[in-house]
């Protein structure tokens, strides 16, 4: 079987790229690098991964993987994964962010082997468009913490890319949505929770219009990604954006969510947050026309299947 890794498997695209790859493929032998003690995102196929639980900028730990496991494979998701909290602790997201990719880099080019690589990146690269939808080949403007260190961990990778003659791929993800496994302060979690405790949604600001991602179409994506490196189509590095391509508006959202809850949910309003992009939707037509990616579920489908999981899950 092939060896592939991935960084960050047990957070919430890894988990559900992992599981995936468990069930239906069954061609490879995965291996997650994670920090958490206790991934519980991976309860259910932790029998069938190689779990290594380390950082990823504990370079010793890294080389020494590298070298000794030959993997045809990458997948970089490891990361301070949300903006506020690179606003929080900025020194955090770039060391991981930053660094940790660089270290993961550096040791893939000690390591005797040169694996096709994918990068979890994000529409944070973007910040604030003019045009729309965007395209991969818009200025990259990013506003807050997270989306810079997004964006340099891209140029690191296509660097690194360059220099060692490895293919790469860089798939940009938009608010993905869908499953317990979420990080449930995110805001179409936190926002189904709060419905189904009868609380109050907060919008901070209300203007904001999005891509949404389902999160077994963002799954998909990667996995075309990978069909796409597999058979050595990609020479070089590429760059996808994974997403719908379908503008949604933040105050849609406590409607939809209300559909499914069965009454109406209360909504209040708070100030925009100066480091939150206000307008964001890409345009998917490159990841259709190469990977051959269609977003599958719309915000309307996704919203129903995630609140009827968070209702057996949480209630």
């Amino acid at each position: 079987m092939e060896k592939i890794l991935i960084t960050g498997g047990a957070g919430f695209i890894g988990s559900n790229l992992v599981d995936r790859l468990v069930d239906r493929m069954g061609k490879y032998e995965i291996y997650v690098l994670d920090k958490k003690k206790n991934p519980n995102n991976l309860r259910d196929v932790i029998k069938d991964i190689h779990y290594i639980r380390g950082d990823l900028r504990d370079k010793k730990l890294v080389d020494n993987i590298l070298k000794s496991i030959p993997f045809v494979g990458v997948i970089h998701f490891a990361a301070v994964s949300r903006v506020i909290w690179g606003e929080k602790n900025p020194e955090e997201c770039v060391s991981t962010n930053v660094d940790g990719t660089k270290t993961l880099l550096d040791s893939i080019s000690k390591s005797g082997y040169t694996p096709w690589f994918i990068f979890g990146s994000s529409r944070e690269v973007y910040g604030e468009q003019t045009k729309f939808p965007v395209r991969e080949d818009a200025p990259k403007r990013p506003i807050n913490v997270y989306g810079k260190a997004k964006l340099k961990g891209e140029k690191s990778v296509i660097k690194h890319s360059e220099k060692y003659h490895m293919n790469s791929i860089i798939l940009r993800f938009s608010n993905v949505y869908g499953n317990d496994k979420d990080i449930l302060d995110r805001v179409i979690p936190k926002f189904i929770l709060n419905a189904l405790k009868n609380e109050s949604l907060e919008i901070h600001g209300g203007t904001q219009i999005f891509d949404f991602t389902y999160i077994d179409d963002t799954v998909e994506g990667i996995i075309l990604a990978m069909n796409l490196l597999e058979k050595s189509r990609i020479m070089g590095v590429e760059d996808f954006h994974i997403l719908p391509g379908s503008p949604v508006k933040i105050t849609d959202l406590p409607k939809l969510i209300s559909e499914h809850v069965g009454y109406p949910v209360d909504t209040k309003f708070t100030s925009p947050r100066e480091y939150d992009v206000n307008k964001f939707y890409g345009d998917p037509t490159k990841a259709k026309d190469i990977l051959g990616f269609v977003a599958k579920v719309d915000i309307r489908e996704g919203i129903k299947r995630t609140t009827k999981r968070f209702e057996e899950v949480f209630l």
